[in-house]
């Protein structure tokens, strides 16, 4: 059976309760929809992503399709960590839907609404589900109603910026000629007017300045405190077995990037791991010995996801709780700013 290696990352931040519309009416996706297809077995997991190419403010449409035959059970909760969040996405609106098919199988349909924080370079992280096959379990077999946890492929997403003329739209009727008639006007009241608002312009880029500069931090804690609260989970699991190991060290090694790109302001969720632990340790923030922990780190990941490695119990509680120390060690700290 072909090895299906899986992970969720619904994280906490600031934000809204979403409601969730149970057996609601699905937007279809278009033809152009990016879409991303995982099999595992009997069951067949499918992500798409729609607009594919959105642009800063756009309503972005991810959708989870899971296909299961008759005697495959299927688990995929929204997962709740506080407010809602799908990596650096806000959920803003939450779909379900479960269509039965001919023979006893169902089709289960999920549609997340985002809101992007940012033009740039993100992903879509992959998102967990779990399934409990009865077919190949007897009543006196040990492995009869074990779940097992899959993950879909993350799948990374563009987002332009928001169009100068389009920004600019509404400055456009303030902007416009001066009227004829203002020719009684005097010069000292016209200087007098400009100059205010080249003072208004000053102190507003500096407010945006700032502004910019107090959400920087905001993001840097809150990779911190995202981290810690999915390694928490992790670790509450127990460690692996010998089936999971694959699953497990990539959310483990998922978690590590996704805090370094927030923590660092990394760009990169299409790069390779070589490629990403090369951008990683050239940031002067790491210490020499944060750099050999991390390459090790990311490195002992890779030998078990490509590899074939197999880890025991206490081997992989010990990569967790380096990445653990990793995270407190380079976390941003009051005054460091």
């Amino acid at each position: 059976m072909k090895r299906l290696v899986l992970l969720c990352a619904l994280a906490a931040c600031g934000g809204s309760k979403v409601e969730v519309t149970e057996q609601a009416e699905l937007i279809a996706p278009p033809k152009d929809a990016i879409a991303k297809t995982t099999e595992n077995g009997p069951v067949k997991a499918t992500v798409k992503v729609w607009p594919a190419k959105p642009t800063l403010g756009d309503a972005i449409h991810v959708r989870l399709e899971i296909e299961a035959p008759a005697g495959v059970s299927i688990d995929a909760p929204f997962q709740e960590a506080g407010d809602q969040r799908l990596g650096r996405f806000r959920v803003v609106g939450f779909t379900r839907d479960t269509e039965r098919l001919p023979g006893g199988g169902q089709v289960q349909k999920q549609t997340y609404t985002l809101e992007a924080p940012a033009s740039g370079r993100h992903r879509i992280p992959p998102l967990r589900l779990e399934m409990i096959d009865a077919r190949a379990t007897t009543a006196g077999s040990a492995d009869a109603k074990k779940a097992q946890e899959l993950l879909t492929d993350e799948v990374p997403l563009e987002i332009a910026p928001v169009p100068a003329e389009q920004a600019t739209a509404e400055l456009k009727p303030a902007q416009g000629e001066l009227d004829p008639d203002v020719g009684g006007t005097s010069l000292v009241l016209i200087l007098g007017i400009g100059g205010g608002i080249l003072m208004l312009g000053s102190g507003s880029a500096l407010a945006f300045r700032a502004f910019r500069a107090r959400r920087r931090i905001e993001q840097q804690r809150s990779a911190y405190e995202e981290a810690v609260l999915e390694l928490r989970a992790l670790e509450d699991k127990g460690p692996p077995g010998e089936d999971t190991a694959d699953a497990w060290f990539v959310r483990l090694s998922s978690i590590v990037r996704r805090y370094l790109e927030s923590r660092y302001e990394i760009r990169a969720p299409e790069l390779t791991t070589e490629e990403f632990l090369n951008v990683a340790i050239s940031r002067p923030e790491l210490t020499e010995e944060h750099r050999g922990l991390l390459t090790q780190f990311l490195e002992r990941c890779d030998r078990v996801k490509f590899a074939g490695y197999r880890p025991d119990s206490e081997e992989s509680l010990a990569t967790l709780a380096a990445a653990r120390g990793f995270v407190e060690d380079t976390r941003l700290r009051e005054g460091s700013a």
